[in-house]
């Protein structure tokens, strides 16, 4: 779980992949040691189309794409939803690609690791959204829940994605606790994206 926890140590491996949403062709340079390194996952492609479909293009929305990773699910939805995003991520050499992708990509995007993000005033963002780090274990999944719901402002959207056998049933009762509402925005090939709704 070293992509999720540390800096990567080994030695750098570049290279760029390409992933295509609406037409449009996004480029990311990635590395070894970072998730998903050859390919956009599939639920990260999942929670993409999902939160654009679900959402207007707003330029007044800002949102947190917490475990960012290399930059994709942040870069294109603020992209296609004109959004400002902060993205925020745990692994050293990802933050330095994702800052990277999202400027390559022509999104102005803040970058910064989990100390600086905890460091802040918490903000009131439009919608939060999260491909946690499920081996890392349901606490850390929970805390990102948490963490969503003190983040938004009211009525902001909190978005995660999981798979039926990483415990969606049991993070769907944890999102409907915490928000008092839980809706599967889409369900595709055994992957959830699962939405609550903070109160106004």
């Amino acid at each position: 779980m070293s992509h999720y926890f540390t800096g990567n140590n080994a030695e750098h491996k570049f290279k760029e992949i390409e992933f295509r949403y609406n037409d449009k062709v996004y480029r990311f340079k990635t590395d070894r040691g970072v998730f998903s390194k050859d390919r956009i996952d599939y639920g990260s492609a999942v929670l993409i189309d999902a939160v654009a479909k679900d959402r207007s293009a707003d330029e007044d929305d800002t949102f947190i794409d917490m475990g960012a990773g290399y930059g994709p699910v942040g870069t294109v939805l603020a992209d296609v939803l004109e959004a400002s995003p902060l993205m925020v991520e745990v692994n050293s050499d990802a933050l330095v690609l994702c800052e990277e992708n999202a400027r390559r990509n022509g999104v102005a995007a803040k970058a910064m690791d989990r100390v600086q993000y905890d460091a802040r005033p918490a903000g009131a963002v439009s919608f939060y959204v999260t491909n946690p780090p499920f081996r890392a274990g349901k606490p850390v999944v929970i805390e990102m829940i948490e963490d969503g719901y003190g983040q938004l402002a009211g009525g902001g959207a909190f978005y995660m994605v999981v798979q039926k056998k990483q415990g969606m049933a049991s993070y769907r009762k944890e999102i409907e606790s915490r928000f008092g509402n839980v809706e599967t925005v889409v369900k595709d090939k055994g992957y959830y994206v699962l939405k609550g709704i903070k109160a106004q």
